[in-house]
């Protein structure tokens, strides 16, 4: 076997070998072999995907239970493993692979398992929460109790994204378009509690959640056929490499009242519990209805209505979540006990 990887081939283990599929002069036959690669719970590429997943897991690469007797209090850690109900796409940012007409899903860039990141999970659950309790409710709900569902979300995912001195865009801007009236009371309560001034410009900060990524066993590929609208034949397949239907992962959340630190632990605990219901309200609805992936509006990443294996932790407590319903899930942790 040569050492040059692009004088000999097919060589090196399965990423590689996908790897060197771009040097194929003909996209189409690179294309058929990528499917071959990855199609099939039995494909070469499912096979390493699983060994390099026991790989993370042997070396405690993977998301486990912080030491919660470390934490401030109020803190809660929870983890569960889901199963997915619809593929999940996403995409790479590979700039060479296999031929124009694949797209990549993101993968871990060492180990090579499909993977979605922390901030992945975090921009799609503050979206999440966003749309049910703000943009959904905002016929609703007063300038001041919009406002303050605003303001409660800027505490535990941080800062808005495009909230910059003097002007608004981005999110920051979407939800001052929802609700404009609102806008003056949401400053005066970022203000307030962080003791600022009037014309202070709004503070960054960090949210309380800490979110972890999520690794993936399976691979797959789902294939879009656009046709000609006047042969009404297929014209160029495109190819989406995939997590598949069936396919588990592990969904692991931090959360750390850091800012609460010196206040009363009667108001921290009930603080702590509200954000816990908040969150696992979002979780429910990502999961089971809106989804967590590229495509989600045409039904792609969503879950199967069970946990597998799953906990919430805090610092006097631990509640077992296996076989659980994700749709239960608000009320799994409505009793969750605080020291």
């Amino acid at each position: 076997m040569s050492h040059d990887l692009y004088v000999e081939k097919p060589q090196g283990d399965v990423p590689t070998q996908l790897r060197l599929l771009v040097t194929e002069p003909n996209s189409a036959n690179a294309a058929k072999q990528f499917v071959q690669f990855v199609h099939g719970k039995a494909s070469g590429f499912n096979v390493f995907s699983d060994q390099k997943y026991k790989h993370l897991e042997s070396l405690g690469l993977l998301p486990i239970p912080p030491d919660m007797a470390l934490l401030p209090a109020g803190s809660w850690f929870l983890q569960f493993d889901f199963t997915l109900a619809k593929p999940w796409i996403s995409k790479d940012d590979d700039p060479f692979y296999v031929a124009e007409s694949v797209n990549p899903v993101r993968k871990d860039k060492v180990f090579k398992v499909p993977m979605m990141s922390a901030s992945s999970w975090k921009g799609l659950l503050r979206w999440t929460v966003m749309h049910t309790r703000l943009a959904l409710q905002k016929d609703t709900l007063s300038p001041e109790d919009f406002a303050q569902g605003r303001f409660v979300q800027t505490l535990l995912f941080g800062d808005e994204k495009g909230e910059v001195p003097g002007q608004t865009k981005d999110f920051a801007a979407y939800l001052d378009v929802l609700k404009p009236e609102a806008r003056q009371e949401y400053e005066r309560l970022l203000r307030a509690y962080y003791e600022l001034k009037s014309d202070d410009p709004l503070p960054h900060h960090s949210g309380r959640l800490i979110f972890y990524p999520t690794f993936f066993n399976l691979i797959d590929v789902e294939v879009i056929n656009p046709h000609s609208r006047k042969t009404k034949a297929g014209t160029h397949p495109i190819y989406l490499e995939c997590v598949p239907q069936g396919a588990k992962g592990t969904f692991s959340l931090l959360y750390v009242p850091f800012d609460l630190i010196s206040q009363d632990e009667a108001n921290i605990r009930e603080q702590a519990l509200k954000d816990l219901q908040l969150v696992a309200e979002g979780l429910k609805e990502m999961f089971l209805t809106y989804g967590f992936s590229a495509k989600r509006s045409s039904g792609y990443g969503v879950a199967k209505d069970e946990i597998v294996k799953g906990e919430i932790r805090t610092k006097a407590d631990r509640r077992d979540l296996e076989k659980k319903k994700l749709s239960d899930l608000k009320q799994e942790v409505g009793n969750v006990f605080f020291a």
